[in-house]
């Protein structure tokens, strides 16, 4: 009786994330880029970059960041542990270097010091980039000020690989946008907010300070997500609208990373379930809705464990329990197969899908690590 309570359990838990799967990826299918009108005010832009021990890439960044055609903002660099003669170069450019050291140094730490040596009344706009993302178009900025223009008080923009040079990034980079056909466009074209990511994001700059104030996690984005959800703030999402992101290339940098990412969904999951029931029957759908995305499990363990369990099923249950499990691998295999975009359709992702087994085995020993990535700080780095 108890094993058989535990697999209706695996069972049910399996179909759940089967199903929201295919769910948003066939709704990705329907997003539409919303047509924003031409804003009528350049508002401030605070282009907040904190950059730790990110001198091979910063000033690409700052570079790239200086060909905007837009006529209001300012590149604020949060520097921690960068090499003074990087320093020194950053400061002959037309922008900010705001010098960060603690020895419990985290993400958002370094965003709520900056900001509290910043007026409030100076900037309309706070946009986070990373130190390896680099724009694609040079009316980036204006496209975002259309967006606020319109009302909008969060945006997510499209972030996207700028390097798949080795098949672990190319996987990375498949995966990334697996998740923003699902978590994205899937999200918004059924008109609920989209997820944010961690960089290529904006806010309102006074509602961002407020929020951050109060985040004290290694896993900033999800925290601020869940504020602003909490808060009932619609995050829009702007598909083309796009910033390049370096792709993991090494093992060791992959598996630290989604340690990092893994610890902090399990934190939040655990600290928001029941007030997810309680927002639901608040009519907060949205917030309800994210509660129930972080006990997904991650798509690479996803397709992993349910393979290894529909084929274990196949030959150790019954017909009827075989049959449910093969449903919901093809639920999975669809769902993935759809959120993957065409232009991935490859020779070079076919040979690489040889790789997976080893990707799902990076993301077991990720899951081995949680526990040392919510002790330390586990920065990723970052090369030209």
């Amino acid at each position: 009786m108890f094993l058989k309570t535990i697999f209706y359990i695996i069972t049910a838990y399996f179909t759940f994330c089967a199903l929201y799967v295919f769910l948003y990826a066939v709704a990705g299918l329907f997003y539409k880029n919303p047509v924003l009108r031409k804003a009528k005010k350049n508002r401030k832009f605070a282009v907040l970059v904190p950059a730790y021990k990110a001198d091979e890439v910063i000033e690409e960044l700052a570079d790239n960041v200086l060909l905007q055609d837009y006529p209001d903002f300012e590149i604020i660099i949060i520097a921690d542990s960068m090499r003074e003669e990087v320093l020194q170069r950053l400061r002959t450019k037309p922008l900010s270097v705001m010098e960060f050291s603690a020895p419990n140094r985290t993400k958002a730490l370094a965003l709520n010091t900056a900001m509290e040596q910043l007026p409030d009344d100076r900037y309309d706009i706070a946009l986070i980039l990373d130190t390896d993302n680099l724009i694609r178009d040079g009316n980036y900025l204006s496209r975002l000020n259309d967006a606020f223009d319109a009302g909008w008080q969060a945006v997510q923009t499209h972030r996207t690989a700028k390097n798949t040079d080795t098949t672990l990034a190319l996987l990375d980079a498949v995966s990334e946008e697996i998740n923003n056909s699902l978590f994205r466009r899937g999200h918004t074209a059924l008109g609920m907010s989209s997820a944010i990511i961690g960089s290529a994001m904006a806010f309102d700059y006074r509602l961002y300070k407020s929020l951050m104030r109060t985040v004290t996690s290694s896993g900033e984005d999800k925290e601020l997500e869940i504020k602003l959800l909490r808060q009932r703030v619609y995050i829009a999402y702007l598909d083309d609208v796009i910033v390049w992101d370096e792709k993991t290339r090494r093992a060791g940098a992959f598996v630290n990373q989604r340690a990092r990412w893994l610890a902090n969904q399990i934190l939040q999951a655990k600290q928001n379930a029941a007030e997810g029931i309680r927002q639901l029957f608040r009519g907060n759908l949205d917030f309800f809705d994210k509660a129930l995305q972080l006990f997904l499990l991650p798509r690479v363990l996803l397709l992993g464990a349910s393979t290894l369990l529909a084929v274990a099923a196949l030959f150790f249950l019954p017909l009827q329990y075989s049959g449910a499990w093969l449903i919901i691998l093809l639920l999975v295999y669809s769902g993935i197969l759809i959120a993957i975009p065409q232009r991935f359709y490859t020779i070079r992702l076919l040979k690489s899908l040889s790789y997976l087994p080893v990707a799902v085995a990076l993301m077991v020993l990720s899951l081995c690590r949680i526990k040392d990535a919510t002790k330390k700080f586990i920065a990723t780095e970052h090369k030209k």
